[in-house]
């Protein structure tokens, strides 16, 4: 897949003029992109610790140290097993339920899409896309805007929902088990939170992390010595977002930098500039992240082998959580 993605992203590119820009860019400015990133990082460990409460009280150093090993494995895993290693870690600190762990992780991804779409709806009037762009714009934000009622529609009906399930599973063996409607009951209860007035705070706190986000690749836009308005930026910025939602190949190499070009060329960014943006970006934003990940684990007293082969011995236990 990351071979794919490369060859589309370098189709047509002039590599000796991508080459000169790469030697010529402002590396000073990845400092500041650098801080933001981590910062990224903090402000959504912040929010992953809310999303267990008022049930469970999992302290801040064992969530950040959870969510930046998990990072640090999709950058060398496939198939976003990052988030797997996350809950597996907190797991083993902290006194909360797998099938907790991994709920709170979906609903934080639904933030993060539905904060996406509402920030790229709001943008539609500052920028001049094409029609087709447009178009599937305005039917995202549709559907963000009825996937915000089903969330809150879940959350309102979780008993009825689970007894609905049981119902409709009795017939399969598979699925009739205790363990599927702890996990879907564990799921509708993290919905819940954001009906409760700390939805607000979760909304809030989601809407700064991707500020930070943006801010970081802005930095590396700098650094590049890209002239783009922010608002180039931040649509690179949720293209690359809604294109990594589905799993890739480890640290979306190619896949991030196709999208980076398919979305500065919407602005008349040439592919070359487009595509050496997206290497400092996508450089910055992995070492990041990498050694960020490598340093809470070393901290901890653990390594990544090490999560992983608790993981491969526990898997049955912590499917059903505990």
């Amino acid at each position: 897949m990351s071979v794919a993605f490369l060859a589309l992203a370098l189709r047509g590119v002039r590599l000796e003029d991508l080459w000169h820009a790469l030697q010529q860019a402002s590396y000073g400015w990845l400092a500041p992109a650098v801080a933001a990133t981590v910062l990224t990082l903090a402000i959504k460990a912040w929010r992953w610790q809310l999303l267990f409460r008022p049930e469970y009280q999992p302290g801040f150093g064992p969530v950040f140290t959870a969510l930046s090993a998990g990072y640090l494995a999709s950058n060398v895993l496939p198939a976003r097993l990052g988030e797997v290693i996350s809950v597996v870690l907190l797991v083993g600190e902290e006194p909360v339920s797998a099938a907790r762990g991994l709920s709170t992780l979906i609903v934080s991804r639904l933030l993060d899409l539905l904060t996406l779409l509402a920030i790229l709806v709001g943008l539609l009037p500052f920028v001049r896309l094409p029609a087709e762009m447009t178009a599937a714009a305005q039917g995202l934000g549709v559907v963000a805007l009825l996937a915000s009622g089903l969330i809150v529609f879940l959350s309102f009906r979780r008993d009825a929902l689970v007894g609905l399930a049981k119902r409709a599973f009795r017939p399969v063996r598979l699925l009739d088990r205790p363990g599927v409607y702890a996990s879907l009951g564990h799921l509708l209860d993290g919905f819940a939170a954001l009906r409760r007035r700390s939805g607000v705070v979760l909304v809030g706190v989601t809407m700064i992390a991707w500020a930070s986000v943006i801010a970081a690749a802005w930095s590396c836009a700098r650094a590049f010595r890209l002239d783009v308005p922010l608002t180039a930026v931040i649509f690179a910025n949720i293209v690359v977002a809604l294109g990594m939602l589905v799993p890739s190949s480890p640290g979306y190499i190619g896949v991030f930098h196709y999208l980076v070009t398919v979305a500065l060329a919407a602005f008349g960014v040439p592919k070359e500039l487009a595509l050496g943006y997206a290497i400092i970006w996508h450089g910055m934003n992995y070492l990041t992240l990498s050694v960020t990940g490598g340093v809470a684990l070393a901290v901890h007293g653990t390594s990544l082998s090490q999560v992983l082969r608790h993981w491969q011995a526990h898997r049955p236990d912590l499917s059903v959580g505990r």
